[in-house]
Order: C-alpha cells, then structure tokens, then sequence
C-alpha cells in the first residue's frame, strides 16, 4: 500500500520528462523550419497542422461517441439478472 505513491509520483515524473522532451524537440524542429523557409511559410505549415489535429481529434471523438451508443444500446438489451 506504501508503494502506490511512489508508483504514482514516478509516473508524473516520467510523464513531464516526456512531455519536456516533446516539447523541446518540437521546438527546434520549428526554429529549424523558420531558419530554413522563413516565418511565413512555417506558420502555414503549423496552420495546417493544426487544421490536421483537429480533424484527427474529431475523427477519434466521432468513433469513441460511436463505440459509446454501441455499449449503450447492448447494455440496454441485456436482460436484467436478478439475484
């Protein structure tokens, strides 16, 4: 029981290295870019990554809405047990 938050604490910390990371290497990745093409070609290139995210981000909202009604419908057609 003593271990939980340890585990728990190692978690977070694992979890903001690797978001520092991510950060870090998408930050020199987009300096990189605006050294190379400039800044107005890199913002469009954030701009449609951005418009990517978002379709990604509705796609996998439309399909867990989905598997949500699915369970929901199943669980309602289940008889009930009882005892």
């Amino acid at each position: 029981m003593n271990d939980t938050p340890k585990v728990r604490s190692e978690f977070w910390k694992g979890t903001r290295r690797g978001s520092g990371w991510a950060f870090g290497v998408g930050g020199v990745i987009t300096v990189a870019t605006l050294l190379r093409d400039g800044p107005r070609d890199t913002f469009k290139a954030m701009m449609r990554a951005g418009l990517r995210g978002r379709e990604v981000a509705a796609e996998i909202s439309e399909q867990v809405q989905d598997l949500y009604a699915e369970v929901q419908s199943e669980r309602s057609a289940e008889p009930i047990s009882e005892g």
